[in-house]
């Protein structure tokens, strides 16, 4: 069944929507703000974090950020994402990659985890937002940092 123009720009809308509720989902990640992680999750929100945390967003906020304590900074970034709406519910799929660096034992280390967020969204009083996120990790990598390395640039 064709769609008219109306209904093909609000699905844009929708998707463009849930867009950024997964990239301000990474900037509460990486600045360990709480108010922000709870605004990307509705209030009964739940994640199933990679075998690390399974709970609702009440829960995780705090956890978030005090695990973000361990880590002198950290980067998320999402791609290939891909969101089907149908009406005031959607599905999410996307690539995440995880900077994360820290001190042990008196040397600095860089984490880099990939994986995939796959989001239940739900659209409520006009608002998207995800109703349940399962975080699956796919790799990951550490490396020593060297900061002694000439910086090419």
């Amino acid at each position: 069944m064709l769609k008219t123009d109306a209904e093909l720009l609000l699905k844009l809308l929708d998707k463009n929507a849930i867009e950024q509720v997964l990239v301000r989902y990474c900037d509460a990640a990486d600045t360990a703000d709480e108010s922000l992680m709870r605004s990307v999750f509705h209030a009964d929100g739940t994640d199933e974090h990679a075998g690390m945390f399974s709970g609702t967003i009440n829960e995780l906020a705090p956890k978030m950020a005090q695990m973000h304590k361990k880590f002198s900074f950290t980067q998320h970034l999402v791609s290939n994402i891909d969101i089907d709406v149908e009406a005031n519910n959607a599905r999410s799929r996307c690539k995440v990659t995880a900077h994360h660096r820290y001190e042990q034992e008196g040397k600095l280390y860089h984490l880099v985890a990939g994986g995939r967020y796959i989001d239940t969204f739900e659209k409520r009083d006009g608002v998207w937002r995800i109703a349940h996120r399962t975080t699956y990790m796919d790799w990951h990598l550490t490396q020593k940092v060297d900061e002694n390395l000439p910086f090419p640039f």
